[in-house]
């Protein structure tokens, strides 16, 4: 990877700072082709330079990566021994979590980085941006809930035609100044509607073509609520792209999906018809171990409204 010096110095840094990470990350870029290593080595290039401009440094993002990864790993063992998500509420995540402006910025940094160091995230990007570009004539308006790290609100500009008007709806002050931030950067004449509300406590009066909400469900305590309320706001062709986990504790996972059919089915239940999906388990062993040893699934889909 001689020509990619980004990826270089990012991946010899977290060697450096965790050597246990070694094995992971260079399995994951061992069999990677250079349109892959080319994407990733723009981002880097791109994302440095946000960073710098905002008082930032590379460092700064790989130590909020693996500190991310450290929280994950201790909620995980805590998982399996006692089979809970370790948050106990929604209201905890909020109050210890999302208002923590110095633990949400680094959970937000971290997990950008996180877009391309892990397969699972790194296919579920490609699922949304992919489904953007197939629907981008019928989209006149946007939502996204939770935009956090900004990477999909940027994608969905990158994309879309210039005239599509966007919102974006985020609980955690924070986390919305970070999507606003990379807006700024990247688009700074782009005009958004940034949000700083919880989305059941929002009343919108028209609906949107192309919703997003990637891995946000988990985070509260009953997910009905939100899927019955993207159903109510999709228009009659818009779709919706909705990730979430299976077996997946976090510092701020509340609640527990046991089953990729437990998905499912609450999409259905909720008045949405899913059109495309992605089974991403974190670990690459048949699927019987998988549920067997309750590894983390990432999951995503494309959904629209069902009028059955």
């Amino acid at each position: 990877m001689h020509k990619f010096s980004q990826i270089n110095i990012v991946v010899d840094k977290l060697y450096e700072k965790s050597p246990l990470q070694k094995k992971k990350i260079e399995t994951f870029l061992k069999d990677k082709d250079n349109a892959f290593l080319q994407e990733f080595e723009n981002f880097l290039s791109e994302y440095i330079q946000y960073l710098n401009k905002n008082d930032m440094t590379i460092e700064y993002c790989i130590d909020a990566y693996l500190k991310m990864v450290g929280d994950m790993f201790k909620c995980q063992v805590k998982f399996m021994r006692t089979g809970k998500y370790p948050t106990e509420s929604a209201a905890y995540a909020f109050n210890e979590i999302y208002s923590n402006e110095k633990e949400m910025l680094s959970y937000m940094i971290g997990l950008a980085l996180s877009q391309y160091l892990w397969s699972t995230h790194y296919e579920m990007f490609g699922h949304l941006k992919l489904s953007l570009a197939q629907n981008k004539n019928k989209i006149n308006k946007y939502l996204e809930i939770g935009p956090g790290h900004g990477l999909f609100l940027k994608s969905a500009i990158d994309i879309l035609n210039k005239n599509v008007e966007m919102t974006a709806v985020d609980i955690s002050q924070t986390s919305l100044n970070v999507s606003k931030s990379i807006i700024s950067h990247f688009y700074p004449s782009k005009n958004i509607s940034f949000i700083n509300k919880d989305m059941l406590n929002l009343s919108m009066d028209f609906n949107f073509d192309f919703i997003v909400m990637g891995e946000v469900i988990e985070h509260v305590e009953d997910p009905k609520l939100l899927l019955v309320k993207i159903s109510k706001l999709l228009s009659k062709s818009g779709r919706a792209f909705l990730s979430t986990c299976v077996n997946c504790p976090a510092i701020d996972h509340v609640y527990h999906f046991h089953t990729v059919e437990e998905i499912r089915s609450m999409f259905k239940e909720c008045g949405l018809a899913i059109e495309s999906e992605k089974v991403l388990p974190v670990e690459d062993i048949s699927m019987t171990e998988i549920i067997n040893q309750k590894i983390t699934i990432n999951y995503s889909a494309i959904v629209r409204r069902s009028f059955e």
